[in-house]
């Protein structure tokens, strides 16, 4: 059981980063902090969801998935509610569907589609993500949550069962470019367990490559990363060796690039397993049109295909480029720039002050209300001090592995 549930927290952590860069796009808001209040400004550095929520997640397919209270419902692009906050857990939406808790003391999560109708009763031990019209199913078996038992469709029914005598199922991943990444161990009668081994599965189910890899990432760009041993290499969609085992580890494939790590440090290749950019990088992102993310002393910057440091690493937290463009916030708060490195707009003076006026006047209503309705009760409120929090500059080390995905303000 604690197996199941240890990945289930890996599993999550992974698949909602993954989520987020994923099916983000340039035209929808990105998410800024005012003090502990979430809003969104578009790509024009314009607010266009005013700072008010205690949570919310970036917007995905038109939707984002905010607090309000208790609860998380969903807003379009301009702040309008679209799905009334009646759910006590909620997420992206991917394939038109989010995964939604319905009760707080309850571990299951369900499917909504975007007119907030249940369309997949709750019976997962966490929030997953759609693709291609499947859904990984880490269900409930013998009162043991997120055990990996399948695929599911979009009427919450299952059409793919992993079930083969003498084995068992380790995990089972989403579905990309019609194969999904499948992991399974064989069981001996006297109970003992051999290593898992990876292979892919199309859509009906049946083994399209057979396991024999010791790791497997997704397919992109027709060819996907296996461990063999130790090193890591490609194989494309007929099991072919198209790139040899010789990297320490190795990710996808994007823009005709993929990261891989030799050593400590890492570089790029293209498609012939040509190391077109020297691994001399601490930690770096996938291309998104043309640019890529890479850290440098707990600093972020972008190089382009030839290597070049195209923004030098001296921001606080980037997003992947988006159709062109990234949001990225350095010492002096929130801006977009282009490919080139350039600055497009910056949340500016004028928009800080415009916030600090709604905040203001959002905690001056509040104490209005707090004041009529516990007869003169007193309330302090916090002085509204707006600042960009160094995320990069915390103490804590481990924050130098992530750089923080909103900012405070």
């Amino acid at each position: 059981m604690n197996r199941f549930l240890t990945f289930a927290a890996v599993l999550f952590v992974l698949l909602s980063i993954s989520a987020s860069a994923h099916f983000h796009h340039y035209e929808q808001p990105f998410q800024i902090t005012v003090g502990d209040k979430i809003g969104f400004m578009n790509a024009n550095c314009q607010i266009v969801v005013p700072p008010q929520y205690s949570e919310a997640f970036e917007f995905t397919e038109g939707l984002a998935a905010v607090k309000v209270g208790e609860k998380w419902g969903y807003i379009g692009p301009t702040g309008t509610t679209v799905i009334q906050p009646q759910f006590a857990g909620a997420f992206e939406f991917s394939d038109g569907l989010a995964s939604v808790k319905l009760e707080e003391k309850s571990p299951l999560f369900g499917f909504i589609d975007k007119n907030g109708k249940l369309v997949v009763k709750p019976q997962f031990g966490m929030p997953l993500w759609f693709s291609e019209g499947l859904v990984e199913g880490y269900g409930e078996e013998n009162k043991t949550l997120n055990v990996p038992l399948g695929y599911v469709n979009s009427k919450g029914e299952y059409v793919i069962r992993m079930q083969e005598p003498g084995k068992r199922i380790e995990f089972v991943t989403r579905f990309s470019e019609g194969l999904a990444g499948v992991s399974m161990q064989v069981q001996h009668p006297d109970g003992s367990i051999e290593t898992a081994m990876w292979g892919f599965i199309d859509h009906t189910g049946k083994w399209s490559i057979p396991p024999a890899y010791v790791g497997a990432g997704e397919f992109h760009e027709g060819v996907a990363a296996v461990q063999v041993g130790e090193l890591w290499g490609y194989i494309d969609k007929a099991n072919r060796l198209v790139i040899a085992p010789q990297f320490n580890e190795a990710l996808e494939f994007s823009d005709g690039m993929a990261a891989v790590r030799l050593g400590n440090l890492w570089g790029f290749i293209d498609h012939k397993g040509t190391l077109v950019i020297p691994a001399k990088f601490e930690s770096v992102g996938l291309f998104r049109s043309g640019m890529a993310e890479f850290l440098q002393n707990r600093r972020l910057g972008y190089i382009n295909k030839k290597g070049e440091i195209a923004v030098p690493p001296k921001l606080m937290y980037g997003t992947e480029f988006i159709d062109g463009f990234a949001e990225v916030i350095d010492d002096s708060g929130h801006m977009v720039i282009n490919t080139t490195g350039q600055s497009v707009c910056r949340l500016n003076d004028k928009d800080i002050v415009r916030l600090m006026s709604l905040v203001r006047s959002k905690l001056a209503n509040r104490k209005r209300t707090h004041n009529a309705l516990w007869l003169g009760k007193k309330t302090r409120l916090s002085g509204c001090i707006l600042r960009v929090t160094k995320v990069a500059q915390a103490d804590d080390a481990s924050h130098g592995e992530q750089l923080s995905r909103t900012s405070d303000i």
